[in-house]
């Protein structure tokens, strides 16, 4: 059974992954403390204090935060062939067993490695103790690999984007980022039982509707939210097929992303009134780029994203 300082712990945890409301949050919580007297209520006084203290916090912090810059450069080793995941299983041993199940259908031989952070490394990094990074090979890959090559091209992404790296080019040890573990909330995921959910702060922002099938997690209604907040959900989009996303600027202009086989980031903007959508393929630093002029412009000229494709809808 958890005690009560356990069951904080739980909650900031949960809190900071960023994945579950607070209904789920308060019945884990409850869940975890196993039937003692006052399950419920400690429960919910925990949630409620936590989750209050959360987004107070969350309000203080800069436009990109550590958690950023990893999701970042984990999808980037997505698009050179190494498969990413943050909070992947439960421990290293079933991480390395369950890892080839993020590679997708019929795309084994395009990824040589892969790299992970498990539930255990998680709630180390939640509490401040820095993100711990497993790597490896995959032996059936089109292009072979070794275990270093795979660590060095981990360590030198995440260091692309600006986080240091503790990492001494042993092959047999994990790479290290010092950093706390947050996620931002938004939509619902912000939102207390019985309220609706709460509005963005004054500044840049999109309304976000998207949809990630290999997690399961969706948002199908539009959820007003940062330009942060916005770029937060591309981040973590899994970069598997028919995933998608769609930011709606102020100004009414559209930008629509939708992962296709082969790690290939389709980049889309509809034009209502011309009855066609002009689009390409992008990178998703190229999408960040475009969401910046779409929250502060309202819209995207087309003339922004390149040579584009013009697809005419039908009548």
């Amino acid at each position: 059974m958890i005690d009560g300082d356990g069951v904080r712990g739980r909650v900031r945890l949960l809190l900071a992954l960023g994945e579950d409301d607070y209904e789920t949050i308060a019945a884990d919580a409850a869940e975890a403390l196993d039937g003692a007297p006052g399950a419920d209520g400690t429960a919910r006084e925990v949630t409620a204090d936590e989750f209050t203290a959360y987004l107070a916090d969350q309000r203080t912090w800069p436009e990109t935060i550590a958690s950023d810059r990893v999701l970042r450069a984990f999808r980037d080793l997505d698009l050179a062939g190494i498969v990413a995941r943050v909070d992947h299983a439960c421990c290293q041993n079933c991480g390395i067993a369950e890892i080839g199940g993020e590679v997708p259908d019929g795309e084994q031989h395009a990824y040589r490695g892969y790299a992970f952070s498990h539930r255990q490394d998680m709630q180390n990094a939640v509490d401040g103790g820095g993100l711990t990074i497993a790597y490896g090979v995959f032996t059936d890959a089109e292009t072979p690999a070794d275990q270093t090559g795979i660590g060095r091209e981990v360590a030198a992404a995440l260091r692309r984007h600006g986080l240091d790296v503790r990492w001494s080019g042993d092959p047999g040890e994990r790479i290290e980022v010092p950093l706390t573990w947050r996620r931002r909330r938004f939509g619902e995921l912000a939102a207390r039982p019985g309220e609706p959910a709460p509005e963005p702060p004054a500044g840049d922002r999109l309304d976000v509707t998207f949809c990630d099938y290999h997690r399961g997690r969706h948002a199908d209604d539009d959820v007003p939210m940062t330009l942060a907040g916005a770029k937060d959900v591309l981040a973590a989009l899994t970069p598997w097929k028919d995933n998608f996303a769609v930011f709606e600027g102020p100004a009414g202009g559209v930008l629509q992303v939708c992962w296709e086989e082969g790690r290939r980031l389709w980049l889309e903007r509809p034009d209502a009134e011309a009855r066609c959508s002009h689009g390409r393929y992008a990178t998703p630093s190229e999408v960040e780029d475009l969401l910046t002029v779409l929250a502060r412009e309202g819209d995207v000229a087309v003339g922004l994203l390149g040579d584009v494709a013009v697809d005419h809808w039908e009548s």
